[in-house]
């Protein structure tokens, strides 16, 4: 049996085309790809695989989930993925349907690996290539970031605690709290946030050059050399990610690690070794399991015993690689080692790596000399006297380095001189200056590294700093406005009223003049009484709310992690991370041909595109709950639409579970000024012409014929719909916290079938589908008129009939056969579409004997296609197939590999096809190359008899949303 291998996943082929995921596990069914080998190479470079098969851990799934052959990653589903769920045992997913994005101010600083920080708009240009740190209950890891999302236009709020800190976000942004994670809208002052007080050091470029190459182990075996080249590790350039690994790893080792033959130990405590060993197989080698021992200790007379722990690698490539480094072979008290020539070189914050994994070793904690004053953090390093001098020259360099960084150091000392078995000793120190904007500083940008506990340590004491700080300011400030008030004639009495303020305080501040700051009052807490009442998680602190104000509009941001706890560190913060119609014309390209240009100017301007607002028609109250309610039917009313229209729409373009009561207000403001618009990113608006006919039975039944001219309307619910979907998950996560524990992916949140909740997003989701349907037939009002108005003639006789209006994006209860049984389903096709074959009840009377139209939207530069539903498709797919080419690449990859003035340049001169849209960027989001080969989709569907191939069209002018 042919098998297919994708990291974690492995596929057998049952059948051609047809690849299977065993069940195992928690998987409730097997999982299916449908896809050839070509496709499937496609599919298997993102999480399709994984998420696909982690759709089968939801209750209630039968027979098996199913990716078509367009799939490509999604959140939670992915795109392409269909499941048919029991309606009464099972559960209904809004993850399956769609997903909403919520948003920060372009100017927030996320917390990336390594210690870096970088403004969330500044994404655009390196998202792959970036791992953003996720909190979790015990620390912090990184996580490959998968998503960036640019929006226009978005009202956003400031939000301020207590510590100073603040962030710009929509009102929709969820925050860590005590309670979980919380929407913005729903915090208020005196509510409490998680916040990282390490914020780190900016992620400037490092200068690239060659750390170490063959030449550096021209003395070693060559067989160790192949070992490291094997690694990618030689040549080694600063500007590596294994070289920001390994500064960590020689900075600890130089502190608290040792050489033993061919063996590199490194000594601290068991979550540190495993942070340790997790750094030592980035780089592709394989270290020891954390070992355990008891250790007996002699100090100034005093016996005792200790627990160590320790992680190692036996292997000599990375001992040799760790001494090229700068690590000190044999007895450091005797090696002249001082700091890496390298480090000069070096970004700050691959310097800030170096230092913070040396003091994690050797800096003392953060500790309190009095109740609310801190100890200089130190470090102590011991020399025998004839390597004295290095000694001090190495710690002279650490405090160089330091001050370069922005952090001030006491003076050099020497404390002590002693005796070990080799000889003379001389013991050196320096401190950390204990002034608090330094101690801040200094813990906020460096830190500790592979030491958790300094790292809490260190955290309290920057939160706590930061209160005193601002509680000093303030003081200072009445301190300031008291004297000045008394100067200017003010009595006593009247300036003591003025503030809310000691009475000695104010009397000393207007009589007794004041050298420097003034003290924290009596009643601020000590740090010890402040540790004991807030609350933390792993690192990150609470911090009090003390106001949200709304700041109008901006261009907001968000990225998405891959990480299964969704979230990321914002400005400190730890926040979480349609459909198509065609319709037919009696016009050929000779009728268009020379005219391109007029109309899709033409259609540009009656068809409003892009994000944010702006519509056909104006969503009243009244006429939002007509469409919400109605769908079609609301439009055929109001003069929209004709009886025809409806007759050759899915669901006659009304879905009668709708429940527009279900809707949230918020959910309905957003769509309200959106009713008859295009949208953003895939969506599109695309006159095309008939290229080829493959039957022309089921064609002729279409009303297709070649060289046709046709439009094809991509977009769907705005707004609104992810509004609803959005709603609906942050309830599911709040209401049935116990029956998502045991998925794989927050983002399958489901409700069970049955219940209030499952029923209220159904009659919701019903709702936006409706608000689709509208959508798209405004859309379709327009082009018909422009038609009208360009070709001089009444759109009726251009022939501009609906040839169909099918959905990409819903959950429908449907009745299907399973294990010969009749069920009733809610069947999800997210990025997928319904496919029914002929003599099927649902399909419109005009098609029954053919099949359902299946419309399969290409690239600007291969094409579409129109497919009938096959007589495979209910017993393989639950009646479904792809919904169009997938992508194979991000917007934020396209944009770096395309420039859009220049793919509408090619498409115009060597297509002949004219494009449109609001930016050169959103015509490189959807350059050709980013996508699938549609023509192999639509083939491999064809073959399997889930959707038959009936005519392939090719564009001729696009406009892009």
């Amino acid at each position: 049996m042919t098998t297919f291998e994708a990291d974690d996943v492995t596929l057998e082929e049952v059948e051609e085309y047809v690849w299977e995921i065993s069940r195992e596990g928690g998987m409730n069914t097997p999982a299916r790809v449908l896809a050839s080998e070509e496709l499937l190479d496609a599919i298997a470079d993102d999480d399709t695989l994984s998420q696909i098969r982690n759709v089968t851990h939801l209750p209630g799934v039968v027979e098996h989930a199913l990716c078509m052959p367009d799939g490509h990653q999604g959140y939670g589903f992915p795109v392409g993925g269909v499941a048919a769920i029991d309606a009464e045992d099972g559960c209904i997913s809004p993850g399956g349907v769609g997903f909403d994005i919520n948003c920060l101010s372009g100017s927030t600083d996320v917390l990336l690996e390594f210690g870096r920080r970088r403004a969330i708009r500044s994404f655009s240009s390196a998202v792959e290539a970036e791992r953003a740190l996720v909190q979790t209950d015990a620390d912090e890891t990184p996580s490959n970031v998968g998503l960036f999302t640019e929006t226009s236009n978005r009202t956003v709020h400031e939000v301020t605690t207590d510590t100073g800190d603040s962030v710009e976000a929509t009102a929709d942004h969820p925050f860590l709290t005590p309670d979980g994670m919380v929407e913005l809208d729903e915090l208020d002052a005196g509510d409490v946030v998680y916040q990282r007080q390490f914020e780190g050091l900016p992620d400037e470029e490092p200068p690239e050059f060659v750390v170490l190459d063959e030449s550096d182990f021209a003395d070693e075996d060559p067989q160790l050399v192949r070992v490291l080249k094997e690694r990618d590790l030689l040549p080694l350039y600063s500007t590596d990610d294994a070289f920001a690994h390994l500064l960590k790893l020689v900075g600890f080792h130089t502190g608290d690690g040792s050489f033993s033959g061919t063996q590199s130990w490194f000594y601290a405590d068991p979550e540190d070794c495993e942070a340790i060993r997790e750094d030592i197989e980035a780089i592709g080698f394989t270290p020891s399991r954390v070992y355990e021992r008891e250790r007996e200790h002699s100090v100034g007379g005093n016996e005792f015993e200790t627990t160590e722990y320790s992680v190692r690698s036996t292997s000599n490539a990375f001992k040799q690689l760790l001494i090229r480094l700068g690590a000190p072979d044999g007895q450091k008290t005797l090696s002249d080692f001082t700091t890496p020539d390298y480090l000069d070189r070096l970004a700050d914050w691959q310097v800030a790596l170096y230092l913070s994994a040396f003091f994690g070793a050797e800096m003392s904690a953060p500790a309190t000399v009095s109740a609310k004053n801190f100890f200089a953090p130190s470090v102590s390093h011991n020399r025998n006297v004839e390597v004295g001098d290095a000694g001090e020259t190495f710690l002279r360099e650490i405090m160089g380095h330091l001050n370069d960084l922005g952090v001030r150091t006491n003076a050099l000392e020497t404390v002590e001189r002693g005796e070990n078995a080799a000889g003379e000793t001389v013991r050196y120190r320096f401190g950390v200056s204990s002034e608090a904007s330094n101690l801040t500083r200094f813990f906020s940008t460096i830190g500790y590294r592979y030491n958790r506990g300094k790292r809490r340590k260190a955290a309290l004491a920057t939160a706590y700093l930061k209160r005193k700080k601002r509680h000093i300011d303030e003081r200072a400030r009445v301190a300031s406005e008291a004297k000045a008030m008394a100067d200017g004639g003010a009595s006593l009495s009247e300036v003591k009223a003025s503030f809310d303020a000691n009475d000695r305080f104010i009397e000393r501040s207007v009589y007794d003049g004041r050298d420097g700051r003034p003290r924290p009052a009596a009643d601020f807490p000590d740090y010890d009484a402040f540790v004991e009442r807030v609350e933390t998680r792993g690192v990150a602190v609470g911090a009090v709310v003390e106001s949200v104000t709304e700041l109008g509009e901006k261009s907001v941001y968000d990225i998405g992690v891959a990480h299964d706890e969704h979230n990321f560190v914002a400005n400190g913060f730890v926040v979480s991370n349609c459909g198509v119609r065609m319709i037919k014309t009696n016009l050929t390209y000779d009728d268009i041909n020379g005219r391109e240009e007029e109309l899709v100017e033409a259609l540009f301007d009656a068809v409003p595109t892009g994000l944010g607002g702006g519509g056909v028609i104006d969503g009243d109250a009244d006429t939002m709950a007509g469409v919400l309610s109605r769908g079609m039917d609301w439009a055929r009313e109001a003069g929209y639409a004709t009886a025809a229209d409806l007759e050759h729409c899915e669901d006659e373009g009304y879905r009668p579970d709708a429940e527009p009561a279900k809707v949230s207000q918020k959910a309905k403001d957003r769509g309200r000024n959106q009713l008859g618009s295009l949208g953003s990113g895939n969506h599109f608006l695309e006159v095309q012409r008939v290229t080829d006919i493959y039957r022309e039975d089921v064609a002729d039944a279409f009303g297709l014929e070649a060289d046709q001219l046709v439009v094809l309307i991509h977009c769907g619910s705005r707004g609104l719909g992810h509004q609803v979907c959005s709603d609906y998950l942050r309830r599911i996560e709040e209401e049935y916290e116990g029956f998502l524990s045991d998925l794989p992916d927050d983002n399958l949140a489901a409700a069970p079938a049955g219940s209030e909740l499952a029923e209220d997003y159904y009659g919701a989701m019903c709702a936006a589908i409706n608000f689709a349907w509208v959508n798209r037939q405004l859309i379709t009002h327009q082009v018909r008129e422009t038609f009208a108005d360009v070709f001089e003639t009444p759109w009726e006789d251009l022939g501009m009939e609906l040839l169909y209006d099918v959905a990409h994006n819903i959950a429908k209860k449907e009745v299907h056969e399973v294990a010969g049984e009749d069920r009733e389903c809610y069947v999800h096709r997210k990025g997928a579409t319904r496919a029914f074959p002929a003599g099927h009840p649902e399909v419109p009377a005009a098609y029954r004997d053919v099949g359902q139209p299946v419309i399969i939207p290409g690239s600007m530069g291969a094409g579409s296609y129109v497919l009938r539903g096959g007589e495979e498709s209910m017993a393989r797919t639950f009646g479904s197939t792809a919904h169009g080419a997938g992508r194979l690449m991000s917007r934020t990859q396209a944009k770096r590999e395309y420039r859009g003035e220049q793919v509408q340049a090619d498409l115009e001169a060597h297509e002949h096809v004219y494009v449109k849209a609001q930016s050169g960027a959103t015509i490189a989001e959807e350059a050709p190359g980013v996508y699938k080969d549609v023509d192999e989709v639509v083939r491999v569907s064809d073959e399997l008899g889930i959707g038959d191939k009936v005519a392939r069209t090719y564009p001729v002018v696009n406009i892009k949303g």
